[in-house]
């Protein structure tokens, strides 16, 4: 024990000087007034009435209780604290593997899952703690992390375990050492404690950096298994006819055995972010898998009544076969929105551009003829743009009338524009030769034009190379613009004027610019794979937004930067990502548990050999010597009030009410 504040043969003079004078001030009595009375035999026998013993006994209790409470103010002055042991006997490194193979069921010691075994033996740990010995945990899956300090502390490392779960990811045990490794560095008697399934690359065991006196145990739980898996599951639009869709899945036999399973597609409800038995089943099928084999299955014409979509398979036959691991029997898919744009086409007649549009069932075409649209002999788009998602202005017969408002909010097409209505300077050139199609624009997907034949065009000038969609030897010839409110395509050549015209690539020009203009892509949306960091690409204008996850929990203030958020996530099911600023606005994408190294339950265990410095394991108790009276009792009390002296200061002030109480109610004068 260690005094904090004053020393006792400091303080100890001082207080008995003030206990003497408390006695003297108890003993003195107290003078008597004289006071004229009528008659003197009345009051003597008031006056000089002699007093009873437990009036006596009165007085002693309140000087008793005064002298206990300049003690406590004494003790609280001196601050007696435990003393702090920086050279503690044992630092103790507990690294404790949340992957989702230790998920997987376990029948040893009276455990559901692996996890459940890792987690009581960390409690028996921390519960095994002496006074000087220090701990911290690590998390070796996903984002590996210490969850705190080191610590004494048993409440905040109890509390910490229990507030681990498993991961719908891979172990890191490459990380987690290392970090166990800079943790212990300094450390006196450091000790690493791994709780694992042992399922992790032998090369992530490298333990060579660690000093041979850092103590190191490993404890293993399960044994190698079998498994059955969906390894993908994705959805998708067909490009010719959106309305519609087809559902991609791949199932693997981990077995050494053929199995028979069932394969089931449910929809979730719309506000169901994970799998649950009571999901609607909209088809299945049987699966028989040899052993190794994996199996794709195609679906379409599902009826879905939401955008959400969950597939599970389970072992049918034989019977006695058991999937331990039930993480990667379920997997999600989102469907694609897709809303059937209203598209205006402002044409004096041209047949090509009108046959490529109506060739697509999903648009909702209007074609109208410029005369029927002008007033004065001037176009105003603004009120175009503004009631229709599209508006094409097709001026290849360069008798479009004079266009106004070019820069009205909306998505523009504009075809063979004349100069000044494109948000761009415009050059003329003849027989322009096609360079190069920027392939990395979404309008330029499946597009193959470098031997077009073009009789006139306009160059756009001082065009971002990102805009740049179709590029001759003398300048851009394609491009898109984007801003906050606007979208602006421009083909800068009359299609009638080139043989675009006659080529396949006419039809499939407009589908990419309408899916470009809506923000659609003819790839599937593929579910993202736990464990990793994700750049998701949102709608357009929204800059910040909640993330909530498959469990429930949410995740605030998440920034884009541009059209894209990073988000890590080690949950499979359904993400919603939701606008801060209009919450109703939101974008959903779903992510699986696809991971073949965790779902390879057969992979042989690594056991760490350990070569280091032997210590008393740290799952036992460690004998030490039996503390003194008041440090026994400092242990046992919460962190928060091991410093005695608070203790000492409330009964002092609890000690003075009841003193005034009892003076006031005239108990003891």
């Amino acid at each position: 024990m260690i005094w904090n504040g004053y020393t006792p043969t400091t303080l100890l003079p001082v207080v008995a000087v003030i206990a003497v004078i408390l006695l003297i001030l108890y003993l003195l009595r107290v003078r008597r007034r004289a006071q004229t009375v009528p008659y003197l035999g009345l009051w003597k026998q008031v006056a000089f009435k002699r007093r009873k013993w437990v009036e006596y006994v009165r007085r002693i209790v309140s000087l008793l209780i005064w002298l206990l409470i300049v003690g406590l103010v004494a003790l609280a002055l001196m601050d007696p604290r435990v003393e702090e042991d920086n050279a503690a006997r044992r630092h103790a490194v507990l690294v404790l593997d949340t992957s989702a193979s230790m998920g997987a069921a376990y029948d040893g010691d009276g455990c559901s899952t692996r996890f459940e075994c890792a987690i009581r033996d960390a409690h028996t740990f921390v519960d095994n703690m002496t006074l000087t010995d220090r701990m911290t945990i690590i998390e070796a899956a996903g984002n590996v992390h210490a969850t705190g300090p080191f610590t004494e502390d048993k409440r905040t490392l109890h509390a910490a375990l229990d507030a681990l779960s498993v991961h719908a990811a891979s172990d890191d045990m490459a990380s987690a050492l290392k970090l166990a490794n800079q943790l212990s560095q300094g450390r006196a008697a450091a000790q690493i404690v791994l709780l694992t399934d042992g399922q992790f690359d032998e090369k992530d065991a490298d333990v060579s950096d660690i000093p041979l006196t850092v103590a190191l145990e490993q404890k293993t739980y399960g044994e190698p298994a079998q498994n059955l898996a969906i390894e993908a599951f994705n959805v998708r639009r067909y490009i010719a006819n959106r309305l519609a869709f087809e559902a991609f899945i791949r199932v693997h036999n981990g077995f050494d055995v053929p199995v028979t399973a069932k394969l089931e597609i449910y929809n979730l409800a719309e506000n169901a972010q994970k799998w649950t038995p009571n999901a609607t089943v909209i088809a299945e099928k049987t699966l028989t898998l040899a052993s190794g084999e994996s199996e794709v299955r195609l679906y379409d014409d599902l009826t879905l009544t939401s955008g959400r979509m969950a597939a599970r398979v389970r072992i049918v036959d034989p019977q006695d076969a058991k999937d331990i691991l039930l993480e990667d029997d379920v997997a999600y898919a989102r469907v694609p929105d897709f809303a059937r744009p209203d598209i205006l086409v402002v044409t004096p007649g041209n047949l090509y551009l009108e046959a490529a549009l109506l060739l697509n069932e999903n648009y909702r075409v209007k074609i109208v003829r410029p005369d029927a649209l002008s007033a004065g002999g001037k176009l105003d788009v603004a009120p175009l743009a503004a009631s229709h998602d599209i508006v094409i202005l097709d001026n290849s017969y360069r008798n479009l009338p004079e266009l106004e408002h070019t820069d009205a909010a909306g998505r523009i097409f504009f075809i063979n524009p004349r100069q000044g209505e494109a948000p761009f300077s415009q050059t003329t050139v003849k027989d322009p030769v096609v360079e190069r199609v920027n392939l990395r624009h979404a309008v330029s997907r499946w597009l193959s034009l470098k031997n077009l034949n073009i009789k006139e065009a306009s160059v756009f000038n001082h065009v971002k190379s990102d805009d740049m969609i179709l590029r001759a030897i003398e300048g851009p010839l394609v491009v898109s613009h984007k801003t906050d409110t606007q979208r602006t395509l421009a083909v800068g050549f009359s299609l009638v004027e080139s043989d675009l015209i006659f080529r396949v690539a006419l039809p499939v020009l407009m589908i990419n610019a309408v899916d470009w203009f809506m923000d659609e892509g003819g790839e599937p949306v593929l579910a993202k794979t736990t464990g990793d960091a994700w750049h998701v690409r949102v709608p357009e204008g929204m800059s910040r937004a909640r993330l909530q996850l498959p469990s429930g929990h949410t995740r605030d203030g998440i920034p884009a930067y541009g059209d894209q958020m990073t988000i890590y996530g080690d949950e499979a099911g359904i993400y919603v990502l939701r606008d801060e600023e209009n919450p109703a606005r939101t974008y959903e994408f779903a992510a699986n548990f696809a991971n073949e190294k965790e779902t390879d339950m057969k992979r042989p265990q690594v056991r760490i050999k350990t070569v280091h410095h032997p210590v008393p394991t740290v799952l036992e108790a460690t004998p030490v010597e039996s503390p003194d009276a008041l440090l026994s009792l400092l242990s046992r009390l919460p962190s928060s009030a091991q410093n005695i002296w608070m203790i000492a200061l409330l009964l002092v002030g609890g000690l003075l009410f009841v003193e005034w109480l009892t003076w006031h109610r005239r108990w003891t004068v």
